[in-house]
């Protein structure tokens, strides 16, 4: 029997589907932080996918859901993430190629989708929710991974849901989201077509059920877990710099003026505050030139105020970043942050693990033809060398010694890069970021929602320094306690609290647990959906 049967049927059903997700990738679009809601619309987190749920059960065949899909994938995409045509010069292959890249990655999704949808019959709630997490997981992990735009950041401004991260991850917010939105889409099935697509009666209830009650005990944990107080252990004084300019430019004299405002912010603050801070924290690619070995240049620029004369004046520690050299004949570097004392001596580094793709490591970048296409095609000369190990910084302050991990720009997106610096002991996490080139609030929050979910899963402090923002101190709730203004030169003197639990977090203990219990699930539902079809298929052959 068709498991089918009884969808309701349409003139134009591929029309249709298509408008369905159109109007799924702009519902999307609004509910995580867009130039409209700067931070996010949650309600709309809640019904973003439903009618791309409905649209994958009109169509009739797995083509078809390929395509409704793809074009959901790289809509959603696009206006998402529209500010990548803002990355220097490289705007068509950054926004372009990215745009038919999920195309092609969430016409692969239909394919799942439409399998699932059409095979898991009562259980097709369940299943969506399934898949999306394993699928959202996969976006986001790995080389080419791209932890924007997923459901979980529709809830900027619902903090509670938020506090299941320290259990099951960021995922476990994506299951409870997707859960509710295919529980509303029988819902709206239901209605609409009375015994058509929709389940029966009594499953939709049960469905919507199980979702509100999944819901309720999620916001009953995250209000409670916000009520028990993490063991805090100290402070530390810090200074936040934001320059709102791009250190990283080609002229030379601009990157003077960029470092040069750094220092004078810097110093307006240390001037106004209670006390002598225990660090500065300037953004991330702040040193163009490699420190150590141009201690002479930066005892002499910038030219209107020189950075060790700073360093030494300041009596506090400088953590910035900085390219370190490893190789003078190539002239091969990496990206990393550097601690240096108040006696102006570089002490410990960090390079960059986690590369943005086709920036800063690219891929083939040995085979000389693929290397002249992306020097002569794409402009870029080459990428960073990337790092090899986590590094964990030790602070001497005036409330104690502390240990804290550095995540490079992006890499706060990533919670199994963060979740190693916690492993190893690390107190806080310190980000340096560079990306005001996008030019837009919405990029900025985007990367600040992102992060913040870092900070829960371990129940450790984040601090944020950047060159246009969100530079802020982010407290184990998620919650903001100090930031500065988005795109405005800024400094401020801030307390960062310091918290250490005596046990680890489920999730820094485990790791994405939750995402990989859904990706063995998801690959046993379509095996058994796979051979029941061919066993039924060789039934009707007989």
């Amino acid at each position: 029997m068709n498991d089918f049967a009884g969808i309701t049927e349409s003139r134009h059903p591929l029309p249709r589907a298509l408008a369905l997700a159109a109007a799924s990738a702009i519902l999307m679009t609004l509910a995580v932080p867009n130039e409209f809601f700067k931070h996010g619309f949650p309600p709309l987190g809640f019904i973003a996918l439903v009618p791309l749920y409905i649209a994958i059960l009109d169509l009739q065949g797995p083509k078809s859901a390929a395509l409704v899909t793809g074009i959901y994938g790289a809509l959603q995409h696009g206006l998402t993430s529209f500010w990548l045509w803002f990355f220097k010069d490289f705007r068509l292959w950054t926004l372009g190629s990215t745009v038919f890249a999920y195309f092609i990655v969430y016409s692969v999704l239909g394919l799942y989708l439409w399998l699932f949808l059409r095979k898991s019959g009562r259980a097709r709630p369940l299943a969506f929710a399934v898949l999306w997490v394993s699928f959202e997981y996969l976006k986001s992990t790995g080389f080419l991974g791209y932890p924007w735009g997923l459901l979980p950041y529709s809830m900027t401004e619902a903090l509670p849901l938020l506090q299941i991260a320290d259990l099951a991850g960021l995922y476990g917010v994506t299951a409870v989201l997707a859960g509710c939105n295919a529980a509303l889409a029988e819902l709206c099935l239901g209605i609409g077509a009375p015994g058509g697509g929709a389940l029966a009666r009594r499953d939709r209830l049960r469905w919507s059920a199980a979702a509100l009650a999944i819901l309720l005990c999620c916001l009953g944990y995250g209000l409670v877990r916000m009520g028990i107080p993490v063991k805090r252990i100290g402070s530390i004084d810090a200074v936040l710099v934001q320059q709102n300019s791009d250190p990283w430019e080609d002229d030379e004299a601009e990157a003077d003026r960029s470092l040069a405002t750094s220092i004078r912010l810097a110093r307006e603050a240390i001037a106004s505050a209670p006390r002598v801070p225990d660090i500065v924290l300037f953004s991330e690619t702040t040193l163009l030139r490699p420190y150590a070995e141009f201690r002479n240049y930066y005892g002499r620029h910038p030219a209107q105020a020189p950075l060790i004369p700073f360093i030494k004046d300041s009596k506090a520690w400088l953590f910035t970043g900085a390219p370190i050299i490893v190789d003078w004949e190539t002239f091969d570097a990496t990206n990393s942050a550097i601690l240096i004392d108040p006696q102006t001596k570089l002490v410990q580094s960090y390079a960059k693990l986690h590369p943005v793709p086709f920036a800063e490591a690219i891929p083939f970048w040995e085979v000389p033809a693929f290397r002249e296409f992306i020097q002569k095609k794409v402009g870029l000369e080459s990428g960073w060398v990337m790092g090899t190990e986590y590094s964990i910084f030790t602070l001497p302050a005036k409330g104690g010694s502390f240990r804290f991990g550095a995540p490079i720009c992006f890499e706060d997106a990533f919670a199994d890069v963060c979740r190693e610096f916690s492993l190893r002991d690390a107190d806080l996490l310190i980000n340096l970021t560079n990306i005001s080139w996008s030019k837009t609030e919405s990029a900025e929050i985007q990367h600040w929602a992102a992060a913040r979910f870092r900070a829960i899963e371990a129940r450790k402090t984040l601090v944020r320094s950047t060159n246009g923002g969100v530079s802020c101190v982010v407290g184990p709730y998620g919650e903001t306690i100090d930031s500065l203004p988005l795109f405005e030169p800024a400094s401020k003197f801030v307390q960062v609290p310091v918290y250490r639990d005596d046990a680890p977090t489920v999730y820094i203990r485990w790791g994405d647990w939750f995402a990989h219990a859904a990706l063995l699930l998801s690959a046993a539902l379509s095996i058994i959906l796979i051979v029941r079809g061919a066993a039924a298929r060789r039934a009707q052959g007989r």
